[in-house]
């Protein structure tokens, strides 16, 4: 072991040129942050620590990077034989290799992590709140475990050299597909959820030991398993793999595993980060489920605007919607004052496959996906495809630029799609359902517009299928305010050629607003008072309602339990039919499809499979299905809780 220092010194003159890298592009950063960002009011917490992502990210990049050539480079390049006669083992030379290049990146991610928490003291204020330390260590702990964890794993693939990033990306693949089929602790797999913070600066932030413990067993045995390949002695193989790789199918190989790498990986981002999926709507209930066995056959249909593609057994269902569906375009059409060349192309609306209990439609582009309504529903089939061709309209004359920065114009998208739907269908019942639901959660707490321009913050807070109802008051307040045509002049203003692009929140909205001459403040203040009026007029029905968030939570076996406080609630005074829902997330940023539902249970309690919830903290939502107007359940704000130890 005398002979270790100087091995760690030789594998720092070899690293030493990406530490330089690495320095440049820390003092880039300094220098780019300082010049664009307003440092006196960079937090930490709400502006460092929530892009978790992107850091890890970062990690996982340097780590690749540094990885993949730090050990197969000697025997490439033959120097392992002359490490091998000197007194040095082949395990002391992998430990230097690996803490060398741990204490490059750890380095570089503590001079980051120290460059904010410096700006963070600089914002500091007599209004800001008590520094959490104990969340700042947990954070840059986790931050410099999983440094460590990549770099092990890619050592480990190394090995491999060209083919290791296409077995890298066929693990991530492998975990998301299982993640996607609900298999029990495989999020456990996942490095890149290990960090979650809490929803408040003051509150605890738990560290996840069961998550923490499974990456750790990860790491150590692709640690061990980069460690024995380096150790083989055998020089057999490199030659055999020398031969292979300067032979013509060798080559093609590599070709293949160069195409394979791009495919395997950009497909992932695409699936991962492309874009955002609009949730299934919860305010379009009992749509008609397909059967299986005869009527299978797939039909289609062209009408002058349409080309539809329906099951056999829905044709005499279909005969009427495809007889009234032009008219429904051009009565959508009209409204929206579409020019006469964006009415050409034919929409194609495939009703083939069912989409779901909760959701009547999608639209994407020229395409509409629809089911056609129960026999129990309030809807019809001209309302849905109203609503549907609403949203392929609108992003035609806005040339796209709606669905740019989708998190901002979502409840302008479901608002306005929801106006038209009860203005030129009558839709009556529609309109009543999200009345009662506007009402019962502004009464929990003021809907704010800054809510709904950020869909990100809204389905965090709230329950994200408020746009249809809020989106919609707020269109009615514009019209009231500028008339009939003020739709399609918003809609045309956002769609101009030289609007700003990629603009989110209260931004987009002054913008478009402006540019159309409308004033964006006096619509929200009609919507602010409109809301009112509709909460008022609903006042005497729902005030039976309270909002619950609390509740006590443990695990029974293999359940996690949510017992509500439900000594004051006035039982006698609720409508007949009324009755308590659940949904529970397992985090912040969770997936609709991760929501676990539930209802009340004879001994008053919530019941969800605890294998959904692994980590001590979860978010849940207890809501209620009044009876009403409204069928489906009507939710308040989200709440953080902590599973109680046993």
């Amino acid at each position: 072991m005398k002979a270790f220092p100087s091995l760690l010194r030789k594998e720092w003159l070899a690293l030493r040129p990406f530490a330089f890298l690495l320095l440049a592009l820390f003092l880039f950063g300094v220098v780019y942050s300082l010049s664009s960002e307003y440092i006196d009011r960079y937090s930490m917490w709400h502006q460092f620590v929530p892009d978790t992502e992107s850091v890890l990210i970062m990690v996982f990049v340097l780590s690749i990077v540094v990885a993949l050539g730090l050990l197969v480079r000697e025997k490439d390049e033959g120097t392992l034989l002359f490490l091998d006669a000197l007194p040095l083992s082949r395990t002391s030379v992998y430990l230097a290799k690996w803490v060398v290049a741990y204490c490059l990146l750890a380095g570089f991610m503590l001079l980051s992590i120290l460059e904010v928490f410096i700006y963070d003291r600089v914002s500091q204020s007599s209004l800001s709140p008590p520094t959490p330390w104990r969340s700042y260590l947990i954070y840059t702990g986790l931050v410099l475990f999983l440094t460590g964890f990549f770099l092990s794993l890619m050592i480990s693939l190394s090995f491999t050299r060209r083919w290791a990033l296409l077995i890298l990306g066929g693990c991530f693949w492998v975990v998301y597909w299982m993640t996607s089929l609900n298999i029990p602790y495989v999020e456990l797999l996942n490095p890149f959820s290990l960090i979650q913070r809490p929803d408040s600066i003051d509150e605890k932030w738990l560290v996840p030991w069961l998550h923490l413990g499974v990456l750790a067993s990860v790491g150590m045995l692709a640690f061990l398993v980069g460690l024995f390949l380096f150790s083989l002695r055998t020089e057999a193989m490199p030659a055999f793999w020398r031969r292979l790789r300067d032979s013509w199918f060798g080559k093609l190989m590599g070709l293949g595993a160069i195409i394979a790498i791009l495919v395997v990986w950009i497909s992932f981002f695409y699936v991962n980060f492309a874009g955002e999926e609009e949730p299934e709507s919860s305010s379009l209930p009992d749509v008609a489920k397909p059967e299986a066995g005869s009527g299978d056959e797939v039909l289609t249909k062209e009408s002058k605007h349409f080309r539809f593609v329906y099951r056999r057994r829905d044709r005499k269902r279909m005969k009427g919607l495809i007889a009234k569906s032009d008219d429904i375009f051009a009565r959508v059409a009209d409204f929206l004052e579409v020019p006469a060349e964006k009415r050409e192309e034919r929409i194609t609306v495939d009703i083939s496959n069912h989409l779901g209990a909760h959701n009547a439609g999608q639209a994407y582009w020229k395409k509409v996906r629809m089911s056609l309504p129960g026999k129990n529903s309030n809807l019809s089939a001209e309302a849905i495809l109203g609503h549907e061709v609403t949203h392929v309209l609108a992003d035609q004359i806005t040339d796209g630029r709606l669905e740019e920065r989708f998190d901002a114009t979502r409840w302008f998208h479901e608002g306005l799609a929801s106006y038209v739907e009860c203005l030129l269908f009558e839709s009556d019942a529609k309109e009543r359902a999200e009345a009662e639901q506007l009402a019962l959660a502004s009464s929990w707490g003021e809907v704010h517009f800054t809510e709904l321009v950020d869909n990100d913050l809204l389905t965090a807070r709230r329950d994200p299928f408020l746009v249809y109802a809020a989106g919609r008051i707020w269109v009615e307040a514009m019209v009231a305010e500028y008339g009939k045509a003020a739709p399609a002049k918003l809609l045309r203003s956002i769609g101009r050629p030289d609007a700003p692009r990629n603009l989110g929140g209260l931004a987009r909205w002054r913008d478009a607003c402006l540019a159309a001459g409308f004033d964006l403040e006096r619509i929200r203040s009609r919507f602010r008072s409109d809301i009112k009026k509709v909460e008022e007029e609903r006042k005497g029905s729902l005030v039976s309602f309270p909002e619950l968030t609390k509740a006590k939570i443990f695990r029974k076996g293999t359940r996690v339990i949510l017992e509500p406080d439900l000594d004051e609630l006035p039982w006698d005074e609720l409508p007949e039919g009324a009755q308590l829902v659940c949904r529970i997330r397992p985090q912040r940023d969770s997936a609709p499809g991760l929501y676990r539902y539930s209802k009340l249970n004879k001994a008053k309690q919530f019941s969800v499979p605890a294998i959904s919830f692994l980590k001590p903290q979860l978010q849940f939502q207890i809501g209620w299905k009044t009876g009403l107007e409204n069928g489906d359940p009507v939710f308040g704000e989200w709440s953080t809780g902590t599973i109680e130890a046993p």
